[in-house]
């Protein structure tokens, strides 16, 4: 192989930026990371308005954040200026005042406000952004991390979904509105205990009789029972599947009764197998004053907004079940990345009085004094292209194009190979 070397000029090589994009849809299960074993990263904060000192509540799927300083930060980065009104607070300017001379000037007025500060406005449109000012008010925030989404979401693309009912889109301008009318109601303060029975209180004809110090909880009602030996010899008796299961809850028939004020006592029936049981059994008790909370939004209704350069989702609208958009597991989220790449042409010119003649030692006859074939002399004889490569000053080979096929040079008119490198 025959190697020749030329020198690029600068109007040979011929930059070019343009922007890809690539779309993504991301279930919950691959917030983390997908089925291949790559890293994704999506995270999802409840913020809640407050004071530090009194509220230290966490939040967080993947990463753990202060509920307090989550709202504090997102309000000083991206609602800062919508703070009174819904567009925006006016900016303070001083008022000039004239004088005789430009000396004489003077500006009454603040120089400084909260209209000054940067909020990351992803559109020239007169904006719009609600942030909820009340105690105690709310939001979710779905981060997206830069290395999926680039340089930032695609406008029109970003698409969440919550329990297949709430669909939440971008509308290009950063704002995001709901499909299409959503109720919902969640329970908030669910709690609930166990209580141990011991194997060696329960007696053989099926009744726990708890000692005076272990009570049934005020307020609560049983939901569950299990037996830690499993179903062999289990007191729970399954009528709808006619046989002794380790597990039982209180819809399958079990009853449980009590009465603290007067014997201090919780009594719970089972099915009697005349024998003693050898292990213990747990109790699951439920609180029964559970807060019940609703709302509803209409269809195409503002919900909140989106930072695409910074991959940010915050749903601000207190009709949003927002604890469980950042804690459950049946959402989704898709959106379209937008990189720029950096396109490099190198145009690799061969003079018609270049390269005219082979380096290739296969030229070369079987004499000892290097003499070329016969063949390799004719004034018909056009030397072939195979192989092009980039070199650095001090000649390291840095890049190699393949041509498809040989290429012959011409010593009539010049010929130019385009080598396009993208980064």
């Amino acid at each position: 192989m025959g190697i020749a070397y030329k020198q690029f000029l600068a109007s040979d090589i011929i930059v070019t930026p343009f922007e890809v994009n690539k779309g993504f849809t991301f279930p919950f299960s691959q917030f983390e990371s997908q089925s291949n074993g790559q890293l994704v990263g999506i995270d999802r904060f409840l913020g809640t308005s407050g004071s530090f000192q009194t509220n230290k509540s966490t939040t967080g799927t993947l990463s753990t954040q202060y509920q307090v300083l989550v709202y504090n930060s997102t309000k000083e980065l991206y609602y800062s200026n919508f703070l009174t009104q819904s567009y925006g607070d006016p900016l303070a300017r001083p008022v000039l005042i004239p004088g005789s001379n430009t000396e004489g000037n003077a500006f009454v007025g603040l120089k400084t406000s909260t209209g000054r500060y940067f909020n990351y406005l992803q559109s020239t449109l007169t904006a719009s952004r609600y942030w909820p000012l009340a105690t105690g008010s709310q939001l979710a925030v779905v981060s997206i991390p830069s290395k999926i989404f680039g340089e930032y979401i695609q406008p029109y693309s970003f698409v969440f979904d919550y329990s297949s009912s709430l669909k939440v889109y971008d509308d290009g301008e950063g704002n995001l509105y709901n499909s299409a009318s959503f109720a919902w109601t969640q329970s908030v303060g669910i709690s609930s205990q166990v209580v141990v029975a011991s194997a060696n209180s329960i007696a053989n004809f099926g009744q726990i009789d708890f000692a005076s110090s272990i009570t049934l909880p005020s307020g609560y009602t049983f939901v569950s029972a299990s037996w830690v030996s499993g179903s062999s010899n289990s007191p729970f008796f399954d009528s709808a599947v006619s046989s002794f299961v380790a597990d039982i809850s209180a819809s399958q028939g079990i009853s449980v009764t009590a009465d603290k004020l007067a014997s201090n006592q919780v009594s719970v029936t089972f099915q009697d197998q005349g024998t003693p049981f050898p292990s213990d059994i747990y109790l699951y008790f439920e609180s029964g004053s559970a807060t019940i909370t609703s709302g509803s939004i209409s269809a195409n209704q503002n919900v909140g907004n989106i930072i695409y350069t910074h991959g940010m989702a915050i749903f601000t609208n207190q009709n949003l079940p927002l604890n469980d958009i950042t804690t459950l597991s049946n959402i989704t989220c898709s959106f379209s990345s937008s990189m720029t790449i950096y396109e490099t042409q190198y145009k690799c010119t061969i003079r018609e009085s270049e390269f005219n003649f082979s380096l290739n030692p296969s030229l070369i006859s079987g004499s000892t004094d290097g003499t070329v074939y016969d063949y390799v002399t004719g004034s018909y004889f056009s030397p072939y292209v195979t192989t092009v490569g980039l070199y650095d000053e001090d000649q390291n080979l840095l890049a190699v194009g393949k041509l498809a096929q040989p290429l012959p040079t011409t010593a009539t008119t010049d010929t130019t190979i385009l080598i396009n490198l993208d980064r």
